[in-house]
């Protein structure tokens, strides 16, 4: 069940960093009126997705870079509550500032 939790609140914070991030790549095509709107629209997702599946060949060094270790004490961090509330915490600010 907390895993699930968890699962939830990740895609949650994924969603957020592209409803924040997805059109500023493609913002200037728009603005300049190269491409009309859905064309930059389009652009910026698949711009989009291309860096995602470039992350997912990262993430393993990333994780191991940005692991938060020496901030907390390891049981936490690997705790499943602490990860959901990281995310979450990270996913709430995203939102509030795209807003």
């Amino acid at each position: 069940m907390i895993t699930s939790v968890l699962f939830i609140t990740v895609c949650f914070l994924a969603y957020a960093n592209g409803a924040n991030d997805n059109f500023k790549g493609a913002a200037t095509l728009f603005g300049s009126g190269t491409a009309n709107y859905r064309l930059a629209l389009s652009w910026a997702t698949l711009t989009t997705l291309a860096g995602s599946i470039c992350a997912l060949f990262l993430t393993q060094t990333l994780m191991v870079k940005f692991s938060g270790k020496g901030l907390a004490p390891d049981a936490l961090i690997q705790s499943l509550p602490f990860m959901i509330a990281v995310a979450g915490g990270a996913g709430m600010t995203v939102i509030l500032a795209t807003r």
